[in-house]
């Protein structure tokens, strides 16, 4: 068994390795969910060096560049950065506003 690249890639292995050469055989499904569980909170990744809606707010420049690259991406809001940029121009008031309306 070859052991992948990053290391909770290896623990997830290992679990999933010694859980099938468990003594008992076969799993049940308390433990089957368990190691499934704790497989999907090791896999899932967080964005470490994203920066905040507040920081965003405060760094107008920044902000729409970072607007402008993640609206020409596929997924405009597939980071936590670019979702960060997004709601800091959304909620910021970088859009001009409508005008009042007469009616």
């Amino acid at each position: 068994m070859t052991v992948p690249a990053s290391s909770a890639q290896a623990h997830y292995w290992s679990i999933t390795a010694f859980a099938f050469n468990s003594q008992k055989g076969d799993l049940t499904k308390a433990e089957l969910l368990s190691l499934v569980l704790l497989a999907t909170t090791l896999l899932t990744g967080c964005d470490a060096g994203a920066k905040g809606i507040d920081w965003y707010k405060a760094h107008d420049a920044e902000c729409k560049a970072k607007y402008e690259e993640c609206t020409k991406a596929f997924d405009p809001r597939d980071t936590e950065d670019c979702r960060n940029a997004i709601d800091a121009t959304v909620h910021g008031g970088s859009f001009t506003k409508s005008p009042n309306k007469s009616w």
